[in-house]
Parts: C-alpha cells; structure tokens; sequence
C-alpha cells in the first residue's frame, strides 16, 4: 500500500506539472490554439493577384472593309487580365490601328484581332462624298519645287490649282490710204493682220485633299572605277546613294526634282486640270489652312479686269523724243529727284 501510494503522488505530480506547462505555452503571443505550438503563427495566404493589361476593342458594330479614321467612335480601350491578352493578336493602343482596314466585321465589345487588318490601298483612301457634290477619284498631278508650294505639302493637306492660260487673239489694223496732191486717195489702205498674246489667270479646283506623294525612284548604281567625277551640280549621296537633303528649322531649303501629287477630285475638275494641261497652261498650288474648307468665288484676273476691277494704272504712250540738229551737241541738263511721295 505505501509503494502504490506513492505511485499515484508521483502521477499527480507529473499531471500538474504538465498542466502548468501547457497553461504557459497557451499564454504566450501568438501560441493561441493548437495551431500555434511551438510558436510559430499561422495565417491564411492569399492568392496572388493577376495584373492587368489594356487591350483595344469595337464600342460599336464596325463592318467589314472599313478604314479606322474615326477611333474615338470606333474604338474603346478596356483592362483585362493578363492571362487574357495574346500580344500576337490583341492591341493595347489605338494608334495601332489607327488608318487600317478591316477584312471583317467586328462586333461591338469584340476585341480587334491584327490578322484582321490590313493596310488601305488608295481606293479606300479616297474621302467619301459630300452633300451635293460628286464622289471624289485619284487624280495624278505632277509638280516641281515651285508649283508644289516648295515642297511643304504633306498627304492629307488640301491644295486649290491656279490656271494661267495664254490666248492668240487676231488683230486686225486698219491703215489709211496716202492722199495726193488734189485729195484724192492714192492707192489701197495698207491693212495688217498680227495675233496678240493675252492671258487669263483663273482658279479651276478648290479643296482638292492630297492622298498620296510619288517620288521618283534615285538610282543607287556606283560610280564605275576610274570614271568621270559626278558632276558639280550633282546632288551629294550618302552610303546607300540616296540623295542627302539638307534641312533647317524654318524649311528654309527647296527640294530640287519633280514627283507626283495624287489628288481626290471629281470628274469636272478633272476634265479642267486635262483642258489646262492640254492647253499648256501654266499650272500651281496653292496649299490651304488647317481647318479651310470654305468655298472662295474669284472673278479670275486679265489686263482688263485689273484695270476696271482692281485700279491697275493704264500707262499712256510716251510721246516721241526728237533730237535736232541744234540739240545734237548740247548736254541735257541734270534732273534733280524730287522727294518720295507717301502713297
């Protein structure tokens, strides 16, 4: 009985020893809980996050075989998550497709896939009609660095031509017959016929927009090994034999050569360019503000109308300065300028 009694003490003491150890172990920070033995907290993860990314769609149902000229209509930029976007399909920006074409119709809140666009060629890029006015056509139109407006119109500026046409008109003169000593007519009238050369300057196309600019090609042959130097007038090439243009600023500098200005204008202004181009005219453009797209009636410009319309001085004909025998030899004297007079 004494040996069990002591048993039990010795099992009651390692009982209460045990509770006081785990009654510590429970008030420590973080050691609330099973799951926090040994002092090591415990948390839920979360899981990560996917980033987003923007990618370009249709705001509204967009046919097949349209130009993308209108993207704030069109278009709509949206996030999604990245896991989404294919960079070899989806675009992220609008300038992207901006001018492009489309091969099929997308629907509205459908993203815009590259395999479905494609460059425009110079059919879609002609401007669709206006109110009241015929639909515009390609026009080619060749100009140098002074009818070109010095080479400072870009694709979509919109140019007015002006037309100088010279004109032959017959004059016919009507001399006087020479009288004789008892007044009677001698003979016929000494008559004349000559052909005098008038112009006429008229503006014959407004708003015509320029789609596209043709340069000639520049050969890029070498020189051949031992040859003739190029010539002084030669424009200076670089490494691949383009010709290097100087520029500054203020586009002070003119680009020498002629290329191709491809206009959209109707069939009536295009049969006025072919009449004047036929008829050697001299033809110019006259390059447009941003934003000018009224119509400007001109009353057109000959010798005429600058005097009766515009005040143009008609100078009269000098008279005949005739040196006598007795002025042969006599200095004229000296003509003293008189002052400027303000207009």
């Amino acid at each position: 009985m004494r040996r069990g009694g002591l048993l039990i003490l010795l099992i009651g003491l390692i009982l209460i020893v045990g509770a006081v150890a785990l009654f510590l172990i429970l008030q420590r920070p973080g050691g609330g809980g099973i799951g926090g033995v040994g002092g090591i907290p415990t948390s839920n993860a979360l899981p990560t996050e996917i980033p987003q990314v923007e990618v370009v769609r249709a705001r509204v149902d967009i046919p097949a075989n349209t130009v993308i000229s209108n993207s704030l209509t069109l278009l709509e930029v949206i996030s999604v998550p990245q896991s989404e976007f294919d960079p070899e399909q989806n675009f992220s920006t609008v300038n992207e497709i901006e001018g492009r074409l489309t091969l099929r119709p997308f629907r509205a809140k459908e993203a815009i896939l590259k395999s479905a666009l494609v460059d425009p060629g110079l059919s879609q890029q002609i401007p669709t009609a206006e109110p009241d006015r015929a639909s515009d056509k390609a026009y080619p139109f060749v100009v140098n660095n002074i009818t070109g407006v010095a080479d400072q119109v870009k694709p979509g500026d919109f140019v007015d031509v002006v037309a100088t046409f010279q004109l032959l008109r017959p004059v016919s003169t009507v001399g006087q017959a020479p009288v004789g000593p008892d007044g009677t007519a001698q003979g016929s009238a000494p008559n004349s016929l000559n052909d005098q050369t008038l112009r006429s300057t008229k503006t014959i196309v407004q708003r015509a927009q320029v789609l596209r600019i043709v340069r000639p090609p520049v050969s890029t042959e070498p020189t051949p090994e031992g040859g003739a130097p190029p010539a002084e007038n030669a424009p200076a090439v670089d490494d691949t034999g383009q010709p290097i243009q100087p520029s500054t600023a203020d586009g002070s500098v003119i680009s020498q050569g002629t290329w191709t200005l491809v206009l959209a204008i109707n069939d009536q202004e295009a049969e006025l360019m072919e009449f004047a181009i036929a008829s050697e005219a001299r033809l110019v453009l006259v390059l447009r503000g941003a934003g000018d797209s009224g119509f400007e009636p001109t009353i057109g410009a000959t010798f005429d109308l600058l005097i009766d319309q515009f005040g143009l001085p008609l100078p009269q004909p000098l008279s005949p300065y005739v040196i006598g025998p007795g002025a042969q030899l006599t200095p004229l004297p000296t003509r003293t300028p008189a002052p400027t007079r303000v207009p």
